[in-house]
C-alpha cells in the first residue's frame, strides 16, 4: 500500500470513528479510575472448533460470506464494498432459519436489487442469489454455532501453508541512524499521546491528534526501514503497526499502558485474539507481524523514545513460535 493509500485508509477510519461512539471501543482514557467489568470472552485462538472450521468474529464471518459478491466488483471502493455488505446481509437474513414470513416477496426484491447493483439480468441475479442462499448454510452451519457472543464458526474453504518468517531475508544495515526533524516531531507526539493516556484525558478530546500521530508513526517507520536497508519490507511492515497502535491506545484495558509500558500479557492478548479478530489478510501474511513490531521497537529506540528495547523485543520473541502454531491450527 502506497503512502496515498495509507492516508486514505486513515481518513476512512477517522470517518468511521466519528460515525459511531465505539461502544466497547471506548478508550481507557474515558473512564474515571475504573473498575472494568468485562464480559468474559475467550481468545479466538483458545476456542475449540469442530473439525474443518475456525472461530471468527461476526464481522469476519460476514466478510467471508460476502466474497462471492465482491468478486463481481473489480476494484471495490468503500461505497461499493458497503453495498455488497448490505446485499449480503439481506440474503443472510432471508436464509436465516428464524427468518420472517413473506419470503417470496423478499426474494423478488433482493434479486431485483442484485441486478440493479451489479448490472445483471434476471437469470444471472437469480443464480447469484441462490448461490448466496446455499452458501450461508455451507459456510456457517446453524447447528454447530457456539453459544459465545459475537463469535461464529466458519468453514475452512482453503488450506494454507504457514511457514516461519525468514529472518535471513532481513539485511539490517549497521550504519548509524540519525533522527531527522520528522523523527524528533514524532518523538514529541509519542510523549504527548502517552501523557493523554496516563493523565486520563478523555479520548474524544485527542482522537484527531491520534490519527495524525498514527500516520506519522507509519511514515517515520517506513523511512527508517528504507534507511536501514529494508526497503523491500518498508511498506508492509509500516502498515502492520497500525493495529498494534490501535490496540495500545484506542481500546479499553484494565491497566494504563503505552508503547513503552505494555505488559507481556497484553502482547499475548494482541496476538492470540485482537490481531486475528480485527485484521484480515492472506493467512501467510500474519507471520510478518512479529518481525514488524520488533523492528518498530528498534526504531523507537533509535529516535529516543525508549532507552533499551531488549525486554520489549523479547516479548515478541517469546510469543512468536506460539503465534505460528496458532496460525497453523487455524489455517492449515
Amino acid at each position: 500500500m502506497g503512502r496515498k493509500k495509507k492516508r486514505k485508509a486513515i481518513e476512512m477510519r477517522r470517518a468511521q470513528a466519528k460515525g459511531k461512539k465505539r461502544r466497547k471501543l471506548q478508550t481507557k482514557a474515558s473512564r474515571p479510575k475504573p473498575k472494568v467489568n468485562h464480559l468474559y470472552r475467550p481468545a479466538l485462538s483458545d476456542i475449540k472448533t469442530p473439525e474443518g472450521f475456525r472461530a471468527v468474529s461476526m464481522s469476519q464471518a460476514m466478510i467471508e460470506y460476502t466474497k462471492p459478491l465482491l468478486q463481481h466488483v473489480k476494484r471495490a471502493t468503500l461505497e461499493e464494498h458497503n453495498e455488497m455488505m448490505q446485499l449480503a446481509m439481506l440474503i443472510w437474513n432471508y436464509a436465516s432459519p428464524s427468518s420472517e414470513p413473506l419470503l417470496e416477496e423478499k426474494k423478488t426484491y433482493i434479486i431485483k436489487r442484485i441486478g440493479k447493483t451489479l448490472k445483471m439480468n434476471k437469470g444471472e441475479s437469480t443464480e447469484l442469489f441462490e448461490t448466496m442462499v446455499h452458501r450461508r448454510e455451507y459456510l456457517i452451519p446453524e447447528k454447530i454455532q457456539p453459544k459465545i457472543p459475537q463469535i461464529m464458526f466458519v468453514r475452512k474453504e482453503k488450506q494454507f501453508l504457514i511457514t516461519e518468517f525468514d529472518y535471513g531475508s532481513l539485511r539490517l544495515s549497521e550504519e548509524e541512524y540519525t533522527p531527522d526533524d520528522a523523527d524528533k516531531k514524532l518523538l514529541q507526539m509519542l510523549n504527548r499521546v502517552d501523557a493523554y493516556v496516563v493523565e486520563g484525558v478523555a479520548y474524544d478530546e485527542w482522537e484527531d491528534y491520534y490519527f495524525s500521530f498514527e500516520e506519522k508513526c507509519g511514515e517515520g517507520f517506513e523511512k527508517w526501514l528504507a534507511a536501514r536497508g529494508m526497503k523491500n519490507y518498508s511498506e508492509d511492515f509500516s502498515d502492520n503497526i497500525t493495529s498494534y497502535l490501535d490496540f495500545i491506545y484506542r481500546y479499553l484495558h484494565e491497566d494504563v499502558i503505552t508503547l513503552r509500558s505494555v505488559h507481556p500479557l497484553y502482547v499475548m492478548e494482541y496476538f492470540t485474539d485482537h490481531l486475528l479478530r480485527k485484521v484480515m489478510v492472506d493467512p501467510p501474511e500474519y507471520v510478518k507481524w512479529p518481525p514488524s513490531l520488533k523492528l518498530f521497537y528498534r526504531y523507537l529506540h533509535e529516535i529516543g523514545y525508549i532507552d533499551e528495547p531488549g525486554k520489549l523485543i523479547a516479548m515478541f520473541d517469546e510469543i512468536e513460535p506460539h503465534f505460528i502454531e496458532i496460525l497453523r491450527k487455524r489455517y492449515s
